[in-house]
């Protein structure tokens, strides 16, 4: 029996009310659903702050993603990590997040709509120089929090184990295995060939390593994830659930614990998920 931790990416940065209405916006919105999300089996919570007004993304780390901290750890111990920019953040301040994040590379993140077939913006690229990772990197260590690394591509498990050389990381190393689902056609596509293919390129690093499907439902997955010894991450940022009766995050981790608790394991409470990335 092992303990297994769920995050939730509960809004993102450009998903919209109109697609599931179950987005949240404003603080309070944010802070209310990663409480119930967390009652409902999350340990740690994702968010982007939106402005209230016009659900449009913030991404200064300024009152907006210090108000949520403050709503959601007034009545919950749930870990949360923003999508923002985090070079204002100073040591010691007790509005910090848990955990930060580093992207260590560059991707083409187009949106595909398979019953069209049409490919939406397709001069997008999320830009992430090895330069700027490597200031992201020396930030979170010098605040003395600890790096959740995303891998959109196989590319940037090789950037990360160069951190890893470089003492800009220590183990053990918390991995998100980002597969690109049916609308986000990048990166590898779920299956346990591609799970093999990331988990191969740590053969020998100590890490607890999670896995999502981003345009895509990973319900579906968890069972795999969890046999290989991974962790899960769900979500509406991850997918809108529009074609499923408008799931709420809520909804979503139930579904996940459900699925956990099913195969013998148990969900990891925050505490729990705390001493187990050594946050």
């Amino acid at each position: 029996m092992a303990k297994i931790i769920i995050e939730a990416a509960i809004n993102g940065a450009v998903a919209k009310k109109t697609l599931n209405p179950n987005f949240a916006y404003s603080p309070q919105e944010i802070a209310d659903d990663a409480i119930a999300t967390c009652e409902a089996g999350a340990a740690i919570v994702h968010f982007h702050a939106r402005d209230p007004q016009t659900g449009k993304f913030v991404f200064e780390h300024g009152e907006l993603y210090t108000e949520t901290y403050r709503r959601a750890r007034a009545k919950s111990k749930v870990m949360m990590w923003p999508g923002s920019d985090i070079m204002s953040l100073r040591k010691g301040d007790p509005d910090n997040p848990d955990l930060l994040f580093c992207d260590p590379g560059s991707v083409n993140l187009v949106s595909y709509d398979p019953a069209t077939k049409r490919i939406r913006n397709e001069t997008s690229v999320y830009r992430v120089t090895f330069e700027t990772a490597r200031h992201q990197l020396e930030k979170i260590k010098e605040l003395g929090l600890r790096p959740t690394l995303n891998m959109f591509d196989p590319s940037y498990a090789r950037a990360t184990l160069l951190f890893l050389e470089q003492g800009l990381l220590t183990e053990p190393l918390m991995i998100k295995f980002y597969f690109g689902g049916p609308e986000l056609p990048f990166g590898l596509p779920f299956n346990v060939k591609s799970l093999d293919a990331y988990l191969e390129m740590f053969k020998g690093v100590r890490l607890n390593w999670f896995a999502a499907t981003l345009g895509g439902d990973n319900l579906p997955n968890i069972p795999l994830i969890v046999s290989m010894g991974g962790h899960v991450r769900i979500g509406l940022e991850d997918y809108h659930y529009a074609d499923q009766g408008m799931l709420t995050n809520p909804q979503i981790a139930e579904r996940a614990s459900a699925t956990i608790r099913a195969m013998g394991h148990q969900v990891a409470t925050p505490d729990e998920a705390r001493t187990m990335l050594k946050i």
